[in-house]
């Protein structure tokens, strides 16, 4: 199916391992077949307690989605060679998520975009310190997807907290560390990075339960997390009625994060920005992560049609100038209604 997805069997588990490091494990669609292959052998096999995702890479657990394949493919007019990966890809993050089995993802390293999808949808996120994880998808013209709109708007236990602290993150695409993770509930377990080879053996020796009580290590050892020590700001911000509302709050306060935070909102796609929180605010209202996926794939097939898609992966990815044209560029040019309407087509 893909060289760069390893399977095995390992005593109690299904071991996925990805192996395509030069790439930091970016997905394309053959290995969006292959994990979901995997996925569906496991559940045909009652010897297995879980199904265990790792990365041969030191580097990366999986930094997204193949997005120069899929700019080549947008710019070429190949739209519906987009939206058969969207769906697979989608269908094999769904399989993560009802897994008869516990689905468990050892992350070390960056996991962005679709290296969430195959993650933060399974039972257990397990991070070590090196962990990184964003959404950064507005600052290419796209959206935070990969169920993204059922996971973000629950985090922090969810409700107007939850949904802000989703806005923050899906809007700014902000790099989170191990400690961020765990506060948010992202990730649900630390293991140290010198021994996260010897959990997973574990798991395949002992049983998913057992390696966690023994390589396990409390929340407190990944250290400080911005997101915790900012939280108050983030939900007063971010629980806005608009985005311009949000800029309005942020320009108020002249301190660092402040600062940051508009850094990010002023140099990322408007209507990227807008069709965020319109796909997170229906997110979160939404029933199961199938809903949020059917959103997703309207809204994303709509927004990788547009221009700005194929110019912001060429500034962050091909080009790398970091200077993208953006179509409008500005916030109060963005057509919501038409947002709504791609959204409503799901």
């Amino acid at each position: 199916m893909s060289e760069f997805v390893i399977t095995r069997r390992e005593g109690r588990m299904q071991h996925i391992v990805l192996d395509r490091p030069k790439a930091l494990n970016s997905l394309d669609l053959d290995m969006c077949r292959a994990l979901h292959s995997a996925l569906d052998a496991a559940a045909g096999d009652a010897g297995i307690e879980a199904v265990v995702t790792t990365s041969t890479s030191e580097k990366a657990f999986c930094a997204g989605g193949d997005i120069r394949a899929l700019r080549d493919a947008a710019a070429a007019g190949e739209h519906q060679v987009n939206r058969e990966f969207f769906s697979e890809e989608y269908a094999m993050d769904l399989a993560y998520h009802t897994h008869g089995v516990p689905t468990v993802a050892v992350i070390h390293g960056v996991a962005m975009g679709g290296g969430l999808g195959i993650s933060i949808n399974g039972s257990h996120r397990v991070v070590t310190r090196k962990g990184m994880m964003a959404m950064p998808e507005t600052a290419i013209g796209f959206i935070p997807d990969v169920g993204a709109s059922h996971f973000l708007p629950r985090l922090c236990g969810g409700g107007a907290r939850g949904l802000a602290v989703g806005i923050y993150l899906g809007t700014t695409g902000v790099r989170m560390n191990s400690a961020d993770a765990l506060y948010t509930g992202l990730a649900t377990h630390l293991v140290d990075d010198d021994e996260r080879d010897a959990f997973v053996a574990a798991i395949g020796s002992e049983g998913l339960e057992a390696a966690l009580s023994r390589f396990g290590l409390d929340r407190s050892a990944a250290g400080e997390s911005a997101v915790e020590r900012h939280i108050e700001r983030i939900e007063d911000v971010f629980s806005r009625d608009t985005v311009q509302e949000m800029i309005a709050a942020l320009e108020s306060g002249q301190d660092e994060w402040a600062t940051a935070t508009l850094e990010m909102l002023r140099s990322h796609c408007p209507t990227s920005i807008v069709a965020t929180i319109e796909l997170l605010r229906a997110g979160a209202e939404a029933g199961d992560l199938r809903e949020c996926l059917d959103h997703e794939l309207a809204l994303g097939g709509w927004i990788t049609a547009r221009p700005d898609f194929v110019e912001g992966v060429r500034a962050v990815v091909i080009d790398k100038d970091r200077n993208p044209t953006w179509d409008p560029a500005d916030l109060d040019s963005v057509d919501v209604d038409a947002i709504r309407s791609a959204l409503a087509g799901s």
